[in-house]
C-alpha cells in the first residue's frame, strides 16, 4: 500500500471516475512498474503495484448488494506467474475490500455461472505444477469456482459438481484412448488428469475406481501413485476422500 496522498511519478495510462471515485492506473517511471490507484474525494484509499495491473470490470454490482465494485487484476509478470484479483466495494462513505483471489499462473476470470445476476470467479488450481517431474506444460489444473456470499467469497462446491456420470462406455473407451502408448513409468498427464477433472466434480471415488481398473497390469507403480496423488489431492477445495477399497 502506498502512503496516503503520496504522488507517483508517471504518466497515466488509463482513467476512470465512478462516483466519487478515481481510478487510475499509471506507469511508475521510477520503478519500472506499474500501480491501480483508487481515490475517494480526492484521497487515496487504495493502490496496488505490480508488473502489469488493470480494472476489470469496474462500476458494476458483482456480488448482487447494490453497490458499484470494481475488481483490480494485477500480475506479477515472469515465467507462469502469478496472478491476483482483489474485489472492492465502491461504498458512497467508504471503500471495502471483499477479497482477493489467486489466479496462480493462470487468469482470474468472471462470470455468472447460475444465472443469479452475480457474478461467480472462476481459477484454476495450480497445486500439481511440477509435481513428480512433469513438464509445466503438462499440468493438470483444474477449475474452481467461488461466489461471494455472507460477506466474503467461498468454494463453490455445489456448482463445481456435476450431476451427470460418464457411463460405463465412456469410462472404458476413455482409459484405452488415455493409456494407449503408455508402457512404462508415470502415466500420462491426460490419463490422470481426467480423474482428478472427476474429483474435482464431486465424484472421487469413482475417479479412483477407475484409475484402478483402467492402470495396464504390465505397468509397475500403479499403488505408489495412487497413494502419491491422494496426498496431493489432500486439502484442495471440495476433497472428500474416496473410499478404500480394501474396506468395502
Amino acid at each position: 500500500m502506498l502512503p496516503p496522498d503520496s504522488v507517483i511519478a508517471g504518466p497515466i495510462l488509463e482513467q476512470r471516475r465512478i462516483g466519487a471515485y478515481l481510478l487510475q492506473i499509471i506507469q511508475d517511471t521510477v520503478a519500472g512498474d506499474r500501480i491501480a490507484d483508487v481515490k475517494l474525494n480526492g484521497h487515496r484509499v487504495f493502490a496496488v503495484r505490480a508488473a502489469d495491473v488493470r480494472f476489470d470490470p469496474a462500476g458494476r454490482d458483482i456480488t448482487g448488494d447494490r453497490v458499484p465494485d470494481v475488481v483490480v487484476h494485477q500480475f506479477s509478470g515472469g515465467s507462469h506467474c502469478c496472478s491476483r484479483a482483489t474485489v472492492l466495494s465502491l461504498g458512497r462513505e467508504q471503500l471495502v475490500e471483499l477479497g482477493s483471489i489467486d489466479g496462480g499462473h493462470g487468469e482470474v476470470e468472471l462470470d455468472d455461472l447460475d444465472g443469479d445476476g452475480v457474478s461467480e470467479i472462476r481459477v484454476a488450481d495450480w497445486r500439481f505444477a511440477y509435481w513428480r517431474d512433469y513438464p509445466f506444460v503438462d499440468t493438470v489444473a483444474p477449475e474452481v469456482l467461488f461466489r461471494y456470499r455472507d460477506g466474503r467469497y467461498e468454494v463453490a462446491c455445489d456448482l463445481m459438481r456435476q450431476a451427470t456420470l460418464p457411463d460405463a462406455a465412456e469410462l472404458g473407451a476413455r482409459a484405452r484412448e488415455l493409456t494407449d502408448g503408455w508402457v512404462t513409468g508415470d502415466p500420462p498427464a491426460e490419463f490422470w488428469g481426467y480423474a482428478v477433472d472427476l474429483v474435482y466434480h464431486g465424484h472421487a471415488d469413482l475417479a479412483f475406481r477407475w484409475l484402478e481398473s483402467s492402470w495396464p497390469a504390465s505397468v509397475s507403480g500403479r499403488a505408489e501413485f495412487l497413494r502419491d496423488l491422494r496426498e496431493k489431492l489432500r486439502g484442495s477445495p471440495c476433497w472428500s476422500p474416496p473410499t478404500d477399497p480394501r474396506t468395502t
